[in-house]
């Protein structure tokens, strides 16, 4: 059974996992969306099957190293947050399904099997990728679909016929603010892309003026908007300078959130946030090699937990994330998809949401970053 401390040590291994990719997105200087809880979910299923320096670089990237989490306490934490998410409360929806895909000529090992039916809750299905191509590209993407209510429609264009198995995890969040926004206060205002003052737009912004949790700092202010339920809430980080957000991205911290959710205290603030919808999706491939994980994607990886073939690679880990922001509140869905392959490859205080800004969504039971993103341009 998963004790707390394995529960709050899963939480900052995926956390650790998210401000590390987040760095590396937002070097892009773009929109980013994404979820470091699908991604650690989908890579730690692949984690079950690693060995050898595969499973010590895996280690060390996913942080299970710096949270000092054991091999057999990572199953059981999984499982147990697993089975919470479960049991959702009426006032809000958040689910996690995890699937495999593998071909019907590639032998699964048992073990590996029945530690992810067990302890990611995990559902395999064999398919035939060499002659049915068409086929499993409908299967991946029917899943995702309706794992995602539809938010992601569909995650796969084509599909390697060599592809020997698909590791897949969504979340879905649906949350109505604590708070809602009435919409006779949104009208249109500027928001300025990219922090330029001659870069602005006019966009739907949200008005509502109430008691939140509250914060300033000596660059930024921040404020958390909690959905209904209270266990999740939405945290904006939003820079004093209006191109002040890179700076603010170089304080990023593992406990950032933790610290930041410490030091707030419920103020009335005059809150203006853009309603809006992000879309994003990348193959992580690249920024998990820059973090430190590379054996995996090189031919002869050594997951022979899985099979005990030694041509087994992974081709890549492809995520797609959307998110939508309304007066209601919120609804964001994500999905990863490891692929794998043999290797032939004073006064109430303005909280003015008008530039660049960073936000999360995080569960504050149990201290875990679900989704995090930040806007650079509307």
């Amino acid at each position: 059974m998963a004790s707390e401390g394995s529960n709050i040590a899963l939480a900052n291994a995926s956390n650790h996992v998210g401000v590390h990719l987040y760095k590396l997105l937002a070097e892009e200087g773009k929109n980013v969306f994404f979820s470091p809880f699908s991604i650690s979910t989908a890579l730690a299923m692949l984690y079950c099957g690693a060995q050898k320096e595969t499973a010590e670089e895996m280690r060390n990237v996913l942080g299970y190293e710096i949270a000092k989490i054991k091999d057999d306490e990572l199953k059981s934490a999984f499982q147990k947050i697993l089975n919470e998410l479960e049991t959702n409360p009426d006032s809000y929806t958040l689910a996690c399904a995890n699937s495999v895909l593998s071909d019907k000529e590639f032998s699964v090992k048992e073990e590996y099997k029945s530690v992810l039916e067990e302890s990611f809750k995990a559902f395999f299905q064999e398919v035939d990728f060499k002659n049915e191509n068409e086929k499993a590209i409908h299967l991946v993407n029917e899943w995702v679909s309706e794992k995602t209510h539809n938010l992601i429609p569909k995650l796969l264009e084509s599909l390697d016929p060599s592809m020997v198995m698909i590791i897949l995890n969504a979340v879905y969040f649906k949350g109505f603010w604590m708070e809602k926004f009435d919409e006779k206060n949104t009208f249109l205002q500027y928001f300025y892309n990219k922090g330029d003052k001659d870069e602005y737009k006019q966009v739907d912004m949200m008005h509502l003026k109430e008691k939140f949790p509250y914060v300033e700092k000596e660059s930024f202010k921040a404020l958390q908007l909690p959905y209904k339920g209270e266990d999740i809430s939405m945290i904006i980080l939003l820079p004093n300078a209006r191109d002040g957000l890179e700076e603010l991205e170089k304080s990023l911290s593992l406990d950032f959130i933790q610290d930041l959710t410490k030091g707030m205290r419920k103020r009335k603030v005059e809150v203006a946030l853009p309603k809006f919808r992000l879309e994003y999706s990348k193959s992580l491939k690249e920024s998990f090699q820059a973090l430190g994980m590379n054996r995996v994607f090189n031919c002869g990886a050594h997951l022979n937990g899985i099979n005990d073939s030694d041509q087994l690679l992974v081709s890549d880990i492809l995520h797609k994330a959307v998110l939508i922001v309304n007066e209601e509140g919120s609804e964001a869905a994500a999905v990863t998809a490891v692929m794998v392959m043999m290797c032939s490859l004073q006064f109430d205080p303005e909280f003015i949401v008008d530039h660049p800004f960073m936000f999360a969504i995080y569960n504050c039971k149990n201290n875990l970053i679900l989704f995090m993103g930040r806007v650079d341009e509307l």
